[in-house]
């Protein structure tokens, strides 16, 4: 008898574990996210006609220090030029405060003068960023201390993400988080200056377009100059066969004597060969028939990393 209790109590132990392994593997992936500290926050398209979530990750010990970091997120102005703030900078946020999981944000009365579509932009980007904070489960907005309201007058009470599925059913495909390693000429024309650079690039922008887009910003490191600066127009960037092509337009010619034409070309061409699959490029001026290829004899028309130009680690 004794040993049949024993082995009842074996069966239920060993079950009871199974069930726990299995809830704990079929955890949400967004339930993983908030637990990490990483979370998608929603800025808009740059034509600010759409959602565009940016996964990142919000530190903070509370969920008012984490709400405060994504509110502020949303209101600063993004140098990226894929992405915007949702919030305009004419909308000031009075404060915000939590009560049993619900933010209420309040904001100044300019809010009332968006236009419908921006101000449902800009409420879904909120409320679709906050409720993924651990300990806030819904948000309400509030102007001054007014109740929002919908177009036929309503009030708009407390709001989750499922809010906004009929809506913004459609949203700009998400981005990813990525460490580029660049290489940006020196303004002393000693070389270039290797920076590593953390981004967030589009699904389905390929890599090789978002080391050219990188190379058009300005650096983060002390004592380098922009690459390409926004006068050029990049008319493609093409991968092939382990080759990358870049067709730029004439106004490369006409660029700040500061960067020599050597060093500009091989900080295109060794930020391009960190991705791995590019290991020559070949870079274009013009288009159509008046394109030409910059190249010398020795190079036929193609170039191949050169690391002796880096004059820092």
């Amino acid at each position: 008898m004794k040993k049949l209790i024993r082995k009842t109590l074996v069966i239920l132990l060993l079950f009871t574990l199974i069930i726990s392994m299995a809830s704990c593997t079929n955890r949400p992936e967004g339930r993983e996210k908030k637990e990490r500290g990483s979370i998608e926050v929603y800025f808009l398209n740059q034509t600010k006609s759409a959602l565009y979530p940016v996964e990142t990750n919000i530190k903070g010990q509370t969920p008012r220090v984490k709400a405060e970091k994504a509110i502020d997120m949303l209101s600063t102005a993004q140098e990226d030029s894929d992405y915007v703030n949702s919030i305009p900078s004419s909308i000031m946020v009075r404060g915000f405060w939590i009560k049993n999981k619900n933010l209420t944000i309040s904001f100044t009365r300019a809010y009332r003068n968006m236009n419908r579509v921006n101000e449902a932009l800009m409420r879904a980007s909120l409320v679709k960023t906050l409720v993924q904070i651990d300990g806030i489960d819904t948000v309400t907005f509030r102007v001054v201390n007014d109740q929002i309201t919908d177009s036929q007058g309503n009030p708009i009470g407390a709001m989750n993400a499922e809010s906004f599925v009929d809506d913004f059913g459609s949203e700009q495909d998400s981005t990813k988080a990525l460490e580029l390693v660049l290489y940006c000429p020196a303004a002393d024309g000693s070389g270039l200056i290797r920076e590593k650079r953390d981004v967030h690039v589009n699904e389905n922008v390929p890599l090789a377009t978002a080391v050219i887009r990188q190379l058009q910003k300005n650096p983060d490191s002390n004592g380098a100059l922009v690459t390409l600066p926004s006068s050029v127009k990049v008319l493609s960037v093409n991968v092939n066969d382990g080759i990358c092509y870049v067709d730029l337009d004439q106004s490369i010619d006409n660029l700040d004597s500061r960067v020599s034409t050597n060093m500009r070309i091989y900080s295109i061409v060794d930020s391009l060969c960190e991705l791995g699959q590019i290991s020559r490029v070949q870079i274009l001026v013009g288009s159509g028939d008046q394109a030409s290829v910059i190249t010398d004899d020795e190079k036929n028309g193609t170039y191949s990393p050169n690391l002796d130009f880096v004059v820092n680690d």
